[in-house]
């Protein structure tokens, strides 16, 4: 507050002060206004809604850091490995909605024009939405009641990856209204509500009650808070005036298919390449052996997180920018993304390298004194620095809607990870196959990297 009062006394008074000392008054004031513009634009920066929804979802992405720590300490690895399988389900789930709905409501409704047609295609996608919901609480449910699993588990997991699915397209409303305070606020609200139900989960956890209970619990407590958060973001964009169970006719879809087929199989063999070893491991050797793997990826599940949110942020304005034929500027934005969100990576990981012996004390030695976790969680910081090379190419390839080729690129990528994942896992251990992951990531991040170079010269000179 200092320099900006001095500042303004500068501008206010410029006469004063360069007199007593002999300076020209000019000279001064432009130098007061210098100071002027620079103090405005350190304060736009962090008053500016990128940084507010980036400060939203990093609140976010800590309480689920807190939350996975206190489990990690708390539960046996089978529990965890319960828990983090519940998350990856929702990974799927929520990258089936984001194929199939949120990826074309971000890229199609921002550049229509006439506000009813835009209106009704936002309508489309949300009964589109409401459907795969349905259909997700469904197919939990059967199986619940065909598996052998305890039922408060299945059902537990159910709520919890079909909300989360409806939430990932109720946080992309407000980044297709070019609004992303709005999803911030829904971040907000998340955090806070999921605080308070989890602390409700401990509270009626105590005693002599299976752990597994208190994750089926905080399981529930998450969906409840994403429920909390939709509520806030739809009233927010829509106001009271909204009808909720409006449901639209989805004809028109047809012609969003086309394309957002090849966005479905490219989102879920992204997400198999990055998550095989989940799949197959736990498949093959149960929650125990995935617990580990899922262990040490929770220190960058924060990065992971704010890598989609970047991604759900920019699609909007990419594609309005292709619009307009301004390829340069997307060039250059995605040439800085690629950068700064690789700086990023490679600053926690030096943190992280500092800190290794308090880090593997605090969360792993009580339950994971056994489980090799400095080589785990060494390989997976390389996985996360190749994925955050090539998310600002993956974004603006879905700009440019060619999710053809994002496909073609991430069958191949899970066909190397799923390969490579069981024949370490067969020859060697489980801990081996994020090796597999990381070759799947590799690929990913050469073969984007040059296809998006080479559209941008060829088609948006």
């Amino acid at each position: 507050m200092g320099v900006i009062g001095f500042a303004y006394a500068l501008l206010t008074n410029p006469d004063s002060d360069e007199r007593r000392r002999g300076l020209p008054a000019k000279a001064c004031n432009h130098d007061a206004t210098e100071l002027i513009l620079i103090v405005k634009k350190i304060i736009g920066l962090f008053s500016s809604r990128y940084i507010l929804s980036v400060g939203a979802q990093a609140l976010m992405s800590g309480f689920h850091f807190g939350l996975g720590f206190y489990l990690i300490r708390s539960v046996p690895q089978y529990d965890y490995g319960i828990y983090a399988y519940a998350f990856l389900l929702a990974m799927f789930a929520g990258a089936m909605n984001n194929a199939l709905i949120s990826t074309p409501l971000t890229v199609y409704s921002p550049v229509i024009k006439e506000e009813d047609e835009r209106a009704e295609q936002e309508a489309m996608f949300s009964t589109l939405n409401l459907l795969l919901f349905v259909c997700l609480v469904a197919a939990g449910v059967v199986y619940g009641f065909v598996s052998e699993t305890a039922k408060p588990i299945t059902l537990s997991v159910t709520a919890f990856v079909a909300v989360y699915a409806a939430r990932q397209f109720s946080r992309s409303f407000g980044y297709a209204r070019l609004k992303p305070l709005v999803t911030a606020t829904g971040d907000i609200v998340y955090v806070v509500a999921g605080i308070s139900f989890v602390i409700i989960a401990l509270f009626i956890s105590t005693g002599a009650e299976a752990q597994i209970g208190l994750v089926s619990k905080f399981l529930l407590a998450l969906a409840a808070a994403n429920l909390a958060a939709m509520f806030v973001e739809r009233w927010r964009l829509h106001g009271p005036g909204r009808r909720w169970l409006v449901l639209a006719n989805i004809k028109k879809y047809g012609y969003i298919w086309e394309q957002s087929r090849w966005a479905l199989v490219g989102a879920l063999t992204t997400l198999f390449l990055s998550q095989a070893h989940g799949l197959i491991v736990t498949g093959t050797h149960g929650p125990k052996a995935f617990g580990p793997l899922a262990a040490g990826m929770v220190l960058f599940g924060p990065v992971r997180v704010a890598l989609m949110t970047w991604q759900n942020m920019v699609k909007p304005e990419i594609a309005l920018a292709l619009s307009e034929n301004r390829g340069d500027a997307v060039k250059k934005q995605v040439g800085k993304s690629v950068i700064l969100m690789g700086l990023a990576v490679l600053a926690l990981g030096v943190c992280m390298l500092l800190g290794w012996p308090y880090l593997k004390e605090v969360m792993y030695a009580k339950e994971y004194a056994d489980q090799p976790m400095g080589y785990i969680v060494s390989i997976w910081f390389a996985i996360t620095l190749f994925a955050a090379l090539y998310n600002a190419p993956s974004a603006a390839l879905q700009a440019m809607r060619d999710f053809r080729i994002l496909a073609s690129a991430s069958i191949y990528g899970a066909l190397i990870s799923g390969l490579l994942v069981t024949l370490l896992l067969y020859f060697i251990d489980p801990a081996s196959t994020l090796l597999g992951i990381l070759a799947a990531e590799l690929f990913m991040a050469l073969f984007l990297t040059r296809v998006m170079l080479n559209h941008l010269k060829k088609d948006w000179k």
